[in-house]
Parts: C-alpha cells; structure tokens; sequence
C-alpha cells in the first residue's frame, strides 16, 4: 500500500508541532505517522503537545504508526515502551491500528511485555521511573481495573470527591518527582501543596467530566487517553530566557525568575483526546467554520466562574473550574497555556494578573503567534484540550 507518510521528528518545537498539525489538516485521506524512537522534549510543554499529535491523526487521519526500531532489538524495543512518551504512544493505539517498522514488520508482539512492566513502575511511583518528571495517564478504552488510574480514582473508580480527598496522591507524586531536590524544594512545595492541590484536582476533575464522550455528550469516544505530565525545570534565568524562542516565555521567565543562582519551574500539563473546550462547551451550537473570535469568546466563557457545559442529575451547575485554577495561579504568579481546537493562546499572571469577573470580554487572553490580546489567528485543529502551567518554586 502506497500512502503518505507524515514524520514527526525528534526534536520537536512549538513551530515543528503547529506544522504537523496543520500537514495533518490539509491531506485529504489518511496517512502514515511515522514517529521517532525517542523524543527531545526539553522546552515547555513539548512532550504533551506531541501527544496532541498522536491524538489529532488517530482521530482524523488515521493510518499505520511507523516506529524505526529493528523487530531484533531487544535493548531498543525495551527503551521504548518503558519510556513515558512510547508508553502512552502505544496504549492509547493499541487495538486501533498497525504498528510497524520502517521494513513493514508488525511490531505488537515485542512491546507486549513490556507494557504492564511500565504500568506498574507508574501505579507504584517506582524507583526507576525518571527523576525529574513522571506522567500518570488514564484509558478510557481499557476496563477499569487497567485504564484508570488508582492516583486519580477511588477503589470504585470514582473520581476523588473533593481536592483534599487527592492531597495523598499528590503528596506521594511530588515526593517522588522532587526526591534529589529534597533541600532545596521541599519548604516551596509544602508552602504551595494546597494550591498545587487545587489546580491540578480541578484540571483533572475537567477531564473526567468533559472529556469523555463527544461534543454532544452521547458517544463515548475510543480510543480516548486523558492524563497528567508533571516536570520539574532547572536552571539558570539566563538560560531559560534563551533556551525558547517563544516572545511570551521569554518576557515571563525574565519577570518570574530569580538573577542569581538556579530558578526552578515546576511544569504542570493536564491532556486529554476529547472533544475540547469550545466544542464541548457550545455542543449542538457548534459550527466548524465559525470565526475564530467566536473560539476565543467561548474559552474567555470557560474561565468564568460558575459558567458550565453539563449539568449533574440535580441541575446544579458544573463549572470547568478554571476560574478557580487561574486566581490560584495568581498567587504564584505562573503562566498558563491552552491548546485546543483552532485556539493557541496563554496568560502571563504578572503582566495580566487574575481579577473576579462574570464579563468575558474582561477575560485577558493572549493569542500565542501575534503575542497580543486583541487579535488572533486561526490555528490548525488539534484534538482534545493541552493546558500546560509554569508554577514557579522560588
């Protein structure tokens, strides 16, 4: 079979995921994803967003996942699926298309050992997990027992009821996430754990409640991967400042960050393969070729408190919670990111500080390519919602 190819290289940047994206939308039938062995994901938020890309050809353009390993190596063939990034790759395709070599081998059975290997060391916080970052994912297309995650779920795979009912959880991750840093983050992390707490309970919370079904709420999608990234960032501020070539960042890292000595970041992105936010929000109103102002007005919508896409069986409103999430950020004065749909947009906390309102126009957004909060473009389609937080540590 002759189809196209689409590669994802290994070092990927915000300019090299927008151009995926947008390669992805524009051919016409399905292709080919040929991924790397491992990927350089030193930038911010640059290992989730290559799961928006997994997730955006899976639903779209699915072919065959092309992956350059010899079906003879072990050793690679190991490396791979015990890595986050090969991990969650090969759950959340598992049973929904070939995997191959670049010679056309079916590669399926050499993973199989190795995935409940990985599995455990996640569910266990292992030793030999990474230091620096660890990635906690759920899959709705397994059953219970093997798709969701007992750091995110009650033993009758509910959701935690309330932000303090996750506090063990989330203590024993960031124990384990800043375990050689002990000394030097210890005091910042008890002193930010409530907030951490909360933003990161209602970030998930959204992903249990939204993110699920389709925009209509009516089909359950499959395969469909929710999940949280955590990473831990060091270095200096002069190196921060050049290691991106984002405006936005660099004018954050330069206010957020310490002059002397090492600065540290603690990376948060919560990602699912849902609907997103605009769709699901206005469901049967949506149009796919709406303006894009009507997008940015509905994610402005979104981070208004008491604002909501479901009710529960009272007729309470659910709210998204990330009004709450961006006052709590305020407080550290961190920065947000939010990936979804035709939107690409963030808020620097120190430059737009949180304030209380119920207006969505008074909701400071800024578009990620123009740098600005008046004018935006119009970004190729991604699946699912990436919101991704700078939390600073100093």
């Amino acid at each position: 079979m002759n189809q196209r190819t689409i590669l994802i290289p290994k070092n990927i940047s915000f300019e090299v995921f927008e151009k995926l994206l947008k390669e992805l939308e524009e051919e016409p039938e399905a292709v080919d994803l040929k991924i790397p062995f491992e990927v350089s994901y030193k930038g911010f938020g640059i290992l989730p967003a290559v799961y928006s890309i997994i997730f955006t050809w899976m639903r779209s353009k699915k072919g065959r996942l092309i992956i350059p390993i010899k079906i003879t190596d072990e050793e690679s063939i190991k490396h791979f699926t015990l890595d986050f990034y090969g991990y969650l790759v090969l759950s959340t395709i598992w049973r929904h298309c070939e995997i191959i070599n670049e010679e056309g081998e079916s590669l399926r059975s050499t993973f199989r050992k190795y995935t409940p290997v990985i599995h455990f060391y996640i569910e266990s916080l292992s030793e030999k997990l990474p230091n620096e970052d660890i990635l906690i994912p759920c899959f709705d297309h397994y059953s219970n027992e093997k798709g969701l995650s007992h750091w995110f779920y009650t033993e009758k795979f509910n959701f935690w009821q309330t932000p303090f009912d996750f506090d063990n959880s989330l203590f024993l991750i960031l124990k384990h996430l800043s375990k050689i840093y002990t000394n030097r983050l210890s005091n910042n992390i008890a002193d930010s754990f409530e907030s951490l707490l909360k933003i990161i309970w209602e970030l998930l919370k959204n992903t249990d409640e939204h993110a699920k079904k389709d925009y209509l709420d009516q089909v359950k999608l499959t395969p469909n991967t929710r999940g949280m990234f955590l990473r831990i960032q060091r270095s200096s501020k002069r190196n921060f400042i050049d290691n991106t070539n984002h405006r936005g960042l660099k004018t954050y890292y330069e206010s957020a960050l310490i002059d002397s000595g090492q600065s540290f970041i603690l990376e948060i992105s919560i990602f699912d393969s849902g609907p997103g936010l605009v769709k699901r929000f206005l469901r049967e109103k949506w149009l796919s070729n709406q303006p894009i102002q009507e997008d940015i007005d509905t994610i402005r919508k979104c981070l208004i408190k008491g604002q909501s896409s479901v009710t529960n069986n009272e007729t309470k409103s659910k709210g998204f919670g990330l009004d709450e999430v961006l006052k709590l950020l305020n407080q550290k004065k961190g920065f947000l990111k939010i990936r979804t749909g035709r939107v690409s947009v963030y808020r620097d906390l120190i430059i737009s500080p949180y304030k209380s309102t119920t207006v969505p126009h008074e909701i400071e957004l800024y578009d990620w390519i123009k740098c600005n909060h008046s004018s935006y473009s119009e970004m190729a389609n991604v699946e699912g919602t990436l919101i991704t937080l700078a939390y600073p540590l100093n």
